[in-house]
């Protein structure tokens, strides 16, 4: 394809704007998402661990961090709320006074220009808690951003958790013993200790949730215990199962100065940095390979700067996928943190009868990127990455425990544990 200027002017607008336009399954439980397609690269994580999930100790001195770009030369005056959910991510009976200390809304005033990027952008800071808002009950919380005076139209909506240690969590991953689903899936199996709380009817009041890597769609809820024993619910159920999956793709976009893992050949047209990735096979069908991975995470990173906050640039990367013969109506997606863990128009690929391989092009901040490729099925709402990346029990693969707790009395859902255990199985 030749690129001129007045298309990659057309290139760039199209796939911001198409970010608009999810095709996200019904399935992602956290609502999480963006509406403003100036908004790129909306990170949020606990201050210290980029690639974490934001999760918060009640009580504790620890903070989360967000931060988001906003492709403009201009600031704009944003401002954001705390809304307190239940273990479904719906807005819990609480007012606002009950579960926060401070104010309820509260204006973005971090913010910074980038420095000497081929693409303007602000880079906006929130840190929770602060002097303005301090949190007050444990459970699902989602942070919504929007423009001042369009409170009713958030630009950014992403959950995120308090916890209380109230219950101590134990786990481990095993091969899956199910029949039918040996060697290529996970078992998850763990215990729940609560004895720091007087339970009446644990079987209903406890709810456990098991999410894998960053992935909601594929998350198992509500789970049951298969022994209740005093102050203990264990839960070994055969069917607590993932699949195994692959390790990442990745590429390193860190230097665009030379061409890093997986990218080969880099170009510039003024004022786009453009990425032309490896053209990549399927891998379906082939013997697992242990590689190292980020667990479908990215970093955002300018080697060549002091600060890759405001200094990284954004590019346009393109990818390139041959995929076994397909029979079905299946659509195929660049999958990971890269997207929200989300099938959207802007992560779709399409077939280039030219090349003869699905194609996509997807505007990205510089640094180090997980992917891998994944089919969506409308009808069933699901997302699958076997079939194209393979799925292999050895896989490594990080596990996050929710345990909530609600009383016949209370009038909200306590996170009371949270836990990661990792698989790396023998």
């Amino acid at each position: 394809m030749k690129f001129t200027k007045e298309l990659l002017f057309i290139l760039l607008f199209t796939t911001a704007a198409i970010s608009l336009k999810a095709d996200t399954p019904a399935t992602t439980g956290e609502k999480s998402y963006y509406t403003d397609p100036g908004i790129h690269t909306v990170l949020f994580y606990r201050e210290g661990w980029e690639f974490s999930l934001p999760v918060l100790e009640l009580g504790s001195l620890q903070t989360l961090v967000c931060k988001f770009d906003h492709l403009s030369q201009m600031a704009t005056n944003y401002r954001y709320t705390l809304i307190h959910c239940d273990a479904d991510w719906n807005a819990s009976r609480l007012v606002s006074a009950e579960y926060l200390d401070g104010f309820a809304e509260n204006g973005i005033n971090d913010y910074a220009f980038s420095i000497n990027t081929t693409i303007p952008f602000v880079n906006y800071r929130i840190v929770l808690p602060n002097d303005q808002v301090r949190i007050l009950r444990s459970g699902n919380y989602l942070l919504k951003i929007w423009e001042e005076g369009q409170k009713e139209k958030p630009v950014v909506v992403r959950p995120f958790y308090v916890t209380e240690k109230l219950a101590d969590l134990s786990g481990e991953v095993q091969k899956a013993t199910y029949e039918g689903y040996r060697g290529e899936s996970q078992q998850i199996s763990f215990a729940v200790n609560y004895n720091k709380l007087t339970i009446a009817d644990p079987l209903n009041e406890i709810k456990a949730v098991v999410m894998q890597n960053g992935r909601t769609d594929n998350r198992l809820i509500h789970l049951k215990p298969t022994f209740i024993r005093q102050n203990q619910l264990v839960y070994e159920e055969k069917n607590n199962l993932f699949a195994g999956g692959n390790e990442f793709r990745n590429f390193d976009a860190k230097n665009l100065q030379t061409n890093g893992m997986g990218v080969n050949s880099i170009s510039y047209l003024d004022p786009y940095f453009h990425l032309f990735l490896t053209k990549d096979q399927s891998q379906g069908k082939e013997i697992y390979r242990r590689k190292d991975d980020l667990n479908g995470n990215f970093l955002v990173k300018n080697d060549r700067a002091r600060d890759s906050d405001l200094e990284s640039d954004y590019l346009l990367a393109h990818f390139f996928f041959t995929p076994p013969d397909l029979v079905t109506n299946d659509q195929i997606y660049v999958f990971g943190a890269l997207s929200n863990w989300q099938c959207q128009a802007s992560n779709l690929m399409n077939y280039n009868p030219e090349t003869k391989m699905y194609e996509a092009t997807i505007l990205l901040k510089q640094g180090f990127y997980d992917y891998q490729y994944v089919m969506f099925n409308k009808d069933r709402e699901s997302i699958d990455a076997s079939f194209l990346e393979g799925s292999h029990v050895e896989t490594e693969n990080s596990y996050h425990l929710f345990v909530y707790y609600r009383g016949f009395s209370s009038r909200y859902d306590r996170l009371i544990g949270y836990r990661t255990i990792n698989s790396v199985i023998r």
